[in-house]
This record gives structure tokens, C-alpha cells and sequence, in this order.
């Protein structure tokens, strides 16, 4: 199909997201050329749910995270039986983010060797080499942090202190102290001192919905200013429909601008996949051409496959106490890893974080908070709302799934987004191991809860994602990093084994997804793939390096 117009960089990115945003700016610092691509527009902080004084419904309507409920021309829609978190716009998800901000640990890049159980590979990287990635990334953020955790290997000092626990904090906290678990205060890429034009947050407690000061470590607020004043080139409302190549290279891409309907096409030495881990895989799906029948860097079959999106429950419990839930960051302000390595004397491998997070606003208590314990409508509404308004402390599980082969994204050429190209079509089953961690992390939960203070009333999902699909906030996997060509779609520098000029950085990457939020991780991967670029720019597009055999780059 014929491009209305042309244009040449070095690198072309897509995606302005975690992943792209990162490598954009990392690029850039470098003084490579790069044109980034994105489907989506600015978001105007004015326009976030926290402007309308229904913002506790808007949440869940137009700012929704997930674009199925969305709809927005923008998105896309997906089919199958999950419901991933997206965002289209420059950010990505990390616009409806909270700036969780755990890293994997060093036993998480080496689960093959552990168990090796539905297809697990260890990295093709140790937690060692990615470290010097981390700390890179944690500074371009401003995360904020207590150094000292026991649990986990050093770390440098935050822009500012970790995040206010409060009073919920403070008694869960105690209650992992009375059964002498291990805990730490969260580290959250949420700002605790002013930096530049972005403010501390002011502990008002809607981080879902992003925020309106700049406090949450978006890319939009954090990478993105920087990169463009580096000269990167950002097109939004630019749908990719393929990524092009010849004599087994990739060239470019071709867009539809969204706004027009005209198409064009980016020429470009080395092309840059940060689509997210649904996104990834549908767009190497559509580039199917001669030479690659069943789309690109795909001629193992392992593109969309060992799709991940965690394993979870979430409780809520009410004390007999205010606790001011309402009042911090929303979604993590301290964490247990006291059962996060896999015992198989439990019946299952892997593990699981105990996340400790907050409860909202008025309407979200009376709504059911997040297990929809709704307050009753009529005479007993005003003593049960008393009761439980401020009282309320979650603590989630969030399991490492199995990274299974048949859990995948494949296209469904039946539905198409508002560009006319196929959307992804999404199948994804529990594995009985992740079903048994979950049950016994919910018992972990409510012996945390119970020693913490006085429970009056509980709740529970049911076990998300295990009496239906997990919800997908987190998706990972679907195109892995890996040790060689017939375990993985990419090597350990995010260069796809069958395009050796075509990287994958955003969370498709990830080899194995661990029991934490993985944006760290995957940011941290994306810096490092760009430092690599950089340093190895002119034999990349000689290829005079195959995948696979590079030094690493100086740092």
C-alpha cells in the first residue's frame, strides 16, 4: 500500500510509553535521530477525573483502564477473555499508573533453574547486570525510598523519603511486626520534594487517575520534556500498520494518521518496539510479509505466547478505628516479602508480596471500596457508612504467574479499531499453581490482618483471577528476552533474533513477571537496550553484529 509521504531517522520508536519514552530520551542523550510514534495524544492534566466533582465515578467511565469500557478512538479494542490495562497517549499506562516502584529480586532472574515449570527460562541477564540499569532509571524519576531494606540488595538514596505510611501503615505494619515478618515502607516513583515543575505529592489519594501536579513519575512528566528537548521527534495520533522489511532488515514503518486517514512511512536504520505487551505482539502479527509469513521475528511461533498479568486477590478490612485511608498514595505504601521464594512444601512454586494500600474517597467506600462490600441503600446506610468510612486497610496478593506458552496474544481479524487493523485477541487461564499460591497468600493476608488489630468486617474479590481471568493491570511476557533462538523472541539486549535491527523494550521483554509491580524492571531493561544502541549503533545497522554475540557498553 502506497505512503502519501516520507521521512528518515535512525532509530524510529513505537510507542511513547514506559519503554518508548525511556529509550527515546537515552537515545537522544547520545545525539541519535529519533522519531517516536504514538497512536494516542497529550493528556491535559486539567481534563483528569480530579477536575470533576464526580470524580470518584469518572474513574471508572472515561478514564476507565480498560479501553474496552474506554472507547476512546484511540484505543483498540480487545477480544478474548481478559481485560488488560492500557493507555493510548504519550505515557501509556504509566498515565493511570500509582508509581509503584519495587525491583525484582536477584532469585527472579533465575527461575528455570529454580523450577523450570510450563515452559520457565531464567533471564538471559542477572539482577547484577541490571542494577547499574535501575539506579539510572530511579534517578531520571526522582523515586522516593527508605534505604536499609534487609530483604532486598542495596540501594542509593531516593530524591526524598519514602512515601507517608500514616496511621493504615503504622497498623499493618505492627502486624507484620507481631508475627516477626519481614516488611518495608514502599518505594514509589511519586516525588516527596519538589523537583523542577513537578510537586511533592499532597497525600490526596486518587494516584489511579493519574496526577495533576506532576507528583507521580509518569513519562509524559518525566522523560518526555527532557527527550524532546534533545530534538526527538514525538507524531501522535500515529497508528502504526506495519513494520517494513528487506533482505532481512527492518526499514521503517508505515502510519495512518489518525486525525487525516493519510498514511505515511519513517524510513529508519534500527526500529524499536514499545507497544506494550498486548500492543508488541499485535503489531509483529500485522507485519507479516514476504519472508515472514506469520509475522515478524517470529519464526520460532513464540510472538504473543507466556502472556502474564500477575496473580491476585485483593482483601479489604475494616477496623475498629480511624485509620484516614483516604489520605496518601493509593496503591502501595508498605509491603511484606516474607513468602516471596518459592517453598514447594506449600504446594505450589514461586511467591507472592503482600501489598499494603489505601482505601479512597466517600463514594468509593459506599460503592464497595475494591470488593464490592456496598454500603446498604435505605435506613442502615448512614450507621454502616460511620462504621466503615476511614477504617478500611487492602492488603493485596500479588503472585508471580506462570509464564505458560498457550496463555497468548494472536490477532482477530473479526473486529478492528478505528483505523480498520485487526485487534488482539486475548486467551488467558489460571495455572493451578498460581490458583494454590493465591488461596494460601489470602490466609496470609487475614493472619496479617487479625494481628494488626481489631477486624470488624471483611471482604474479599472472590480471588481475582481465579474464579475468572486475572485483570491484566500488569501485562508481561509475550515476547521474551531468552538465552537462544529457540526459547525466547529476543536476546539478552532486546534484539530480536530473526531482525537484528529490530529491539523489543517495553514489557513484552520480560522473561518471568516476579511478585511485584514490574515498571522498575522494564524501564530499567529499556535503559539499558539503549545505552547497548548507542554503543554498538554503526555495527548494528552493518550488522556485523549478529544477536547474540555483543559486548556489553560502557557506562
Amino acid at each position: 500500500m502506497r505512503a502519501t509521504s516520507r521521512d528518515e531517522t535512525d532509530v524510529l520508536v513505537i510507542g511513547a510509553g514506559a519503554g518508548g519514552a525511556a529509550v527515546s530520551k537515552r537515545l537522544s542523550d547520545g545525539g541519535i535521530r529519533v522519531i517516536c510514534l504514538e497512536q494516542g495524544d497529550w493528556v491535559n492534566p486539567m481534563e483528569r477525573p480530579h477536575m470533576y466533582d464526580s470524580w470518584e465515578l469518572e474513574r471508572v467511565r472515561s478514564w476507565d483502564w480498560r479501553g474496552n469500557v474506554r472507547q476512546a478512538p484511540e484505543d483498540y479494542p480487545v477480544t478474548g477473555n481478559a481485560a488488560p490495562m492500557m493507555m493510548s497517549g504519550v505515557g501509556g499506562a504509566t498515565l493511570l499508573y500509582a508509581g509503584a516502584w519495587p525491583r525484582f529480586k536477584p532469585v527472579d532472574f533465575r527461575k528455570g533453574t529454580e523450577h523450570g515449570v510450563e515452559g520457565t527460562i531464567d533471564w538471559p541477564i542477572s539482577y547484577e547486570e541490571l542494577e547499574p540499569f535501575y539506579t539510572i532509571n530511579d534517578a531520571e524519576l526522582a523515586v522516593a525510598r527508605r534505604v536499609g531494606d534487609p530483604g532486598n540488595p542495596p540501594r542509593p538514596d531516593g530524591w526524598g523519603p519514602a512515601t507517608k505510611g500514616g496511621s493504615l501503615g503504622n497498623l499493618v505494619g505492627a502486624g507484620f511486626n507481631k508475627l516477626g515478618w519481614h516488611w518495608w515502607p514502599a518505594d514509589n516513583a511519586i516525588l516527596t520534594h519538589d523537583r523542577e515543575a513537578r510537586l511533592a505529592c499532597n497525600d490526596c489519594g486518587f494516584c489511579l487517575s493519574g496526577c495533576t501536579r506532576g507528583s507521580i513519575a509518569s513519562a509524559d512528566v518525566t522523560y518526555w520534556p527532557r527527550a524532546l528537548n534533545n530534538g526527538v521527534d514525538l507524531r501522535t495520533n500515529a497508528r502504526v500498520e506495519r513494520i517494513n522489511v528487506r533482505a532481512g532488515k527492518a526499514t521503517g514503518a508505515t502510519y495512518i494518521d489518525r486525525l487525516s486517514g493519510q498514511r505515511h512511512e519513517i524510513t529508519a536504520k534500527i526500529v524499536v518496539m514499545a507497544a506494550n505487551a498486548i500492543g508488541t505482539p499485535r503489531l509483529l502479527l500485522m507485519s507479516a510479509q514476504a519472508g515472514h509469513p506469520d509475522g515478524l521475528a517470529n519464526s520460532n511461533g513464540m510472538v504473543g505466547r507466556h502472556l502474564m498479568f500477575h496473580s491476585w486477590a485483593a482483601d479489604d478490612f475494616w477496623f475498629d478505628r480511624p485509620l484516614e485511608g483516604f489520605k496518601g498514595v493509593e496503591t502501595a505504601v508498605a509491603y511484606s516479602q516474607q513468602f516471596y521464594n518459592t517453598d514447594s512444601s506449600r504446594g505450589f512454586v514461586n511467591g507472592f508480596s503482600l501489598q499494603v494500600g489505601t482505601s479512597l474517597g466517600a463514594a468509593n467506600s459506599a460503592l464497595g471500596t475494591n470488593t464490592g462490600r456496598r454500603a446498604p441503600w435505605g435506613k442502615d446506610h448512614r450507621d454502616y457508612f460511620a462504621n466503615h468510612f476511614g477504617r478500611h486497610a487492602l492488603i493485596q496478593v500479588q503472585g508471580e504467574d506462570l509464564p505458560v506458552a498457550t496463555n497468548r496474544v494472536t490477532l482477530d481479524r473479526d473486529v478492528v479499531d478505528s483505523s480498520g487493523l485487526p485487534a488482539p485477541h486475548v486467551h488467558y487461564e489460571v495455572h493451578d499453581n498460581d490458583r494454590r499460591l493465591v488461596e494460601w497468600g489470602r490466609t496470609k493476608a487475614l493472619e496479617a490482618a487479625h494481628a494488626a488489630g481489631n477486624v470488624v468486617d471483611t471482604a474479599t474479590t472472590g480471588v481475582r483471577g481465579l474464579s475468572e481471568p486475572a485483570p491484566g493491570w500488569h501485562i508481561m511476557g509475550t515476547c521474551r528476552m531468552g538465552n537462544t533462538p529457540e526459547d525466547s523472541v529476543t536476546n539478552k539486549w532486546n534484539q530480536t533474533w530473526d531482525v537484528p535491527n529490530l529491539f523489543i523494550t517495553d514489557a513484552s521483554s520480560l522473561t518471568t513477571g516476579a511478585a511485584v509491580n514490574p515498571t522498575s524492571t522494564l524501564q530499567a531493561v529499556a535503559v539499558r537496550a539503549a545505552e547497548y544502541i548507542k554503543h554498538r549503533f554503526t555495527d548494528i545497522v552493518s550488522q556485523s553484529v549478529t544477536p547474540g554475540n555483543a559486548d556489553a557498553p560502557t557506562m
